[in-house]
């Protein structure tokens, strides 16, 4: 169903919230410039989105080539610590195809509906619904714009780590944000994969 959050004056508040909260995380003013600099195109396209409730219309997204793993990670907050990373970034490659540079996701659901099933379950399930898995910087975003690992972990189930099926992570380690690694086939139901209806 269409929300009310599709009329341009509320996502116009969207977007500038979105920004403040970059810059509230210690992100430079060119990066978010950039992001500025596409507010037209992503309010028009947002505004024309069917969404469900409980999803996202859009959300920023900062690649690994402009801002490293450990640094992306220290923007992911839990009651005031910051986010540590357990990866090597050169062993993270991507099963989904991105844009290059700074973009937008759009109509982000943030892997609630796929607690309890492993990330391959969950990539087929996702598929199917013509969606598309987050990658790992796509789900240190959504971590930065919702507070959703007080709710449940996420699988960056558009990500692999090395060559050996694992699928990178983000959960809580006590109150501290994690970026680690899982198995591809196994499941938890506090652990769900987070998915987008397309990028620009």
């Amino acid at each position: 169903m269409k929300k009310d959050l599709t009329t341009i004056d509320s996502l116009s508040k969207l977007f500038d919230a979105q920004m403040e909260t970059l810059k509230a995380r210690g992100y430079s003013q060119i990066i978010i410039d950039v992001f500025i600099s596409k507010r037209s195109e992503v309010l028009l396209k947002a505004s024309k989105i069917e969404v469900t409730d409980g999803h996202i219309l859009f959300i920023p997204v900062i690649p690994r080539t402009e801002v490293d793993f450990d640094n992306l990670m220290k923007t992911v907050r839990n009651h005031g610590r910051e986010g540590y990373n357990h990866l090597s970034q050169s062993a993270v490659s991507n099963v989904v195809d991105v844009p290059k540079g700074l973009y937008f996701m759009f109509d982000v659901e943030d892997g609630k509906d796929m607690l309890g099933k492993s990330p391959e379950k969950a990539q087929a399930l996702i598929k199917e619904q013509k969606r598309s898995c987050l990658t790992v910087e796509e789900v240190i975003a959504l971590c930065v714009h919702k507070n959703v690992l007080s709710e449940h972990n996420v699988d960056c189930t558009g990500s692999r780590y090395r060559q050996n099926g694992k699928v990178p992570n983000v959960y809580l380690l006590g109150d501290g944000p994690e970026l680690g690694s899982g198995d591809f086939g196994n499941s938890n139901d506090k652990w769900g994969s987070a998915s987008c209806r397309e990028r620009s």
